[in-house]
């Protein structure tokens, strides 16, 4: 009877950011529970005028594409800006003194500028001598940076905050969509022992993505795609100009 090749496949994926042409360090995206890869074409079809049918005699392929899809669940920083198409910022700690926050009510809550705050004071704008705010005036989330003053009576606005910020990453929204990365894929079919690696030369993700901000259980992310043409492989049709997939059999 001769040989089922039957396949299943699960393994790892890695980026490398191409700069000048050339790929650098691959780093893997951790669990990607789904990935595929679509080849799409558009076929040019001539009809014949002769037998009266006008049935297809000819096709020619016209453009190629390949995409791909696929989902992350590890959101590291590099994770995190690949998936929001961003870019990705270090906020130095930073001293405030004395900032205006306007005319303040009593149980409105007000972002300050800065997260994991600390040395945090508040006075209002009396003239000569201003009021030092309490502790038991006001609530602090110094984690978040807000504040929700409880009591504000005889207190002359505008209210003065002074606070020191922490240190943290920001990742900005859709900033930064020209970043090109090939795509590596080490995997193993678990019907029959063999591996598969995949490449794809240059990639570039779509910005349309979906970010879930409430969760029920762990988050999946969502990214796609397309792999664009190297034509520096057109030498060699092994290589192919999209990538290839490379079936490694086991050892003996």
């Amino acid at each position: 009877m001769a040989k089922k090749n039957y396949i299943s496949l699960q393994g790892k994926f890695y980026l490398s950011e191409i700069v000048n042409g050339i790929a650098g360090a691959m780093r893997q995206l951790g669990n990607v529970p789904e990935f595929e890869l679509e080849i799409s074409a558009d076929v040019i079809e001539h009809k014949e005028s002769m037998t009266g049918k006008r049935t297809t005699d000819f096709t020619m392929i016209n453009a190629t594409s390949v995409n791909f899809s696929g989902q992350l669940e590890e959101v590291n920083p590099e994770n995190l800006q690949y998936i929001l198409s961003g870019m990705t910022h270090a906020v130095p700690t930073k001293t405030e003194a004395d900032v205006s926050l306007g005319t303040v009510v009593a149980g409105e809550e007000i972002k300050l500028d800065g997260y994991n705050l600390k040395t945090v004071s508040f006075k209002d704008s009396t003239s000569g001598t201003p009021k030092t705010i309490t502790d038991d005036q006001y609530t602090l989330d110094a984690k978040f940076g807000t504040v929700i003053f409880n009591d504000v009576a005889n207190l002359t606005m505008p209210i003065l905050a002074s606070y020191t910020t922490g240190a943290v990453t920001n990742t900005t929204l859709a900033s930064d969509f020209e970043k090109e990365y090939e795509l590596f894929f080490k995997g193993i079919n678990t019907a029959n022992g063999e591996h598969v690696a995949v490449t794809l030369w240059r990639t570039k993700k779509s910005p349309e993505t979906t970010f879930p901000l409430i969760h029920e259980e762990l988050g999946q992310y969502e990214i796609s795609g397309q792999a664009l043409s190297d034509v520096t492989k057109e030498a060699d049709p092994a290589l192919g100009l999209y990538g290839h997939v490379v079936t490694i059999p086991v050892a003996v």
